[in-house]
């Protein structure tokens, strides 16, 4: 399989990046498969990237690129509350920027629900994802 990783650069030069348009242009730089950890570092080291995902290989897999990881310089808009900002988090329902206060909330509900049912909690959900890139996979 081959997979290639896009790191785009927001060209937005001002600090509010909570209405940049998409990335254009050519991506700053490309990662291909087992690199795709330097391309979410290279996107958290700027002040707003994106890194896109689109297969490469010669199977008949969609080739359309998707958004894998987002970072904005102190934090997009928290998804919940609106108010608040913070890191782009895994969550139920899907990849969203949460603020740490909707973070901690969120992650102890998810953690008292999965005791309640007697489940090992899902360790990626409500943690920010640059801090899980080292992660080893379960």
């Amino acid at each position: 399989m081959s997979w290639r990783y896009d790191v785009f650069e927001c060209g937005n030069e001002t600090d509010d990046h909570a209405k940049c348009e998409a990335m254009s242009g050519p991506p700053k730089e490309c990662f291909w498969d087992a690199r795709w950890k330097d391309a979410y570092r290279l996107a958290a080291s700027l002040p707003h990237g994106v890194v896109e995902s689109r297969y490469v290989g010669d199977q008949d897999y969609g080739r359309t690129p998707h958004v894998v990881f987002e970072h904005i310089d102190g934090g997009g808009i928290c998804w919940l509350c609106r108010e608040g900002r913070g890191p782009l988090c895994r969550t139920a329902d899907g990849n969203r920027f949460l603020c740490d206060r909707c973070q901690k909330s969120r992650r102890q509900e998810h953690e008292q629900s999965a005791r309640q049912r007697r489940w090992e909690p899902n360790r990626w959900l409500y943690v920010p994802i640059i801090e899980t890139v080292d992660w080893e996979a379960q």
